[in-house]
């Protein structure tokens, strides 16, 4: 059974995922949904954005500044790196965020 608090948690994570496909951005709306799903085990990305975004997937606290010096030749500048940044983050996050919802929805001990 669903609460006010978590329709509205749910809700928060679904505004995350729309302003990463959102289209205001310095870089490819494309590129950062690509991003995002890579973070969270989805297909690879081009190069060198698999890279970065697979390491913050799976040890965010090893990437390294090479790593984010590539995406920052790639992209051209710092915006644009912090949004490619910030999209695998977010990818990151929100599949922990949805495998921690769908344990707690289905777990046959939770609250009702």
């Amino acid at each position: 059974m669903s609460t006010d608090t978590d329709a509205r948690h749910h809700d928060l994570a679904e505004a995350l995922r729309a302003t990463v496909a959102g289209e205001a951005g310095v870089t490819e709306a494309s590129l950062r949904i690509a991003t995002a799903a890579r973070a969270a085990g989805g297909p690879p990305v081009d190069q060198p954005y698999d890279t970065l975004a697979r390491q913050i997937g799976d040890a965010s606290y090893r990437v390294t500044d090479a790593e984010v010096d590539a995406v920052r030749q790639a992209t051209g500048g710092d915006k644009a790196t912090f949004e490619i940044v910030m999209s695998a983050c977010v990818g990151a996050g929100l599949a922990r965020w949805d495998a921690a919802a769908r344990a707690i929805e289905e777990a046959t001990d939770a609250p009702a």
